[in-house]
């Protein structure tokens, strides 16, 4: 079927080259030479146009999946911080704010000293119950209070120190301090709805 197809082609173009000088039958060749290097080339040009544009989007596509990866990495870890920080709400659930600080300045020879710890207010943030609390210590030394506040935020409880006002007394060489304190305590409630978002 090729054959019939090309041999007229070949007979025509015989008979045309035939015909010409051969000066006008270099120049014919030259410019099918010329023209066939010039679609060659074209070829060339285009495949390497779609290589890159193609190897651009390969580039960019890695680029999206190494920011995904990244992203799930950072996820997973965030969701491995939360996990912890509810085991942690989970084993104070049952435990009485006052009586865990009452215990703190037990252990480090406060509790004379410590005048209140009063409960302020509440508010509810999804699961999570939020207690602000006055804690007032009077006439402690540096010491005692540097020992007490560590014990409070070192032993376990979830609890965040807002606010602070300490105020010292006494002479030179016997200082003592009265502080304040408004302490967050955090509780997770496994069974409350999430609270309502935008006021509905």
């Amino acid at each position: 079927m090729a054959v019939k197809i090309i041999e007229p082609v070949k007979t025509r173009f015989g008979a045309l080259v035939a015909d010409m000088s051969p000066r006008d039958r270099k120049m014919f060749l030259g410019l099918i030479v010329a023209l066939y290097v010039g679609v060659l080339g074209f070829a060339l040009w285009l495949g390497g146009s779609l290589v890159s544009d193609a190897r651009s989007r390969v580039d960019a596509r890695e680029s999206v999946l190494g920011r995904l990866r990244v992203l799930e990495a950072q996820y997973l870890a965030d969701a491995a911080e939360v996990a912890a920080i509810e085991d942690i709400l989970r084993k104070n659930a049952d435990q009485d704010f006052q009586a865990y600080v009452e215990k703190a300045a037990e252990k480090t020879g406060v509790t004379q000293n410590l005048r209140a710890v009063r409960e302020k207010g509440m508010t509810q943030e999804g699961t999570l119950q939020v207690k602000t609390y006055a804690v007032d210590v009077d006439k402690v030394t540096l010491q005692q209070l540097t020992d007490f506040l560590y014990e409070v935020e070192a032993g376990g409880y979830p609890l965040r120190i807002d606010q602070s006002r300490i105020k010292t007394s006494g002479t030179a060489g016997s200082k003592l301090m009265n502080a304040a304190f408004e302490v967050s305590a955090y509780r997770l409630e496994e069974g409350a709805a999430a609270a309502p978002q935008g006021g509905e």
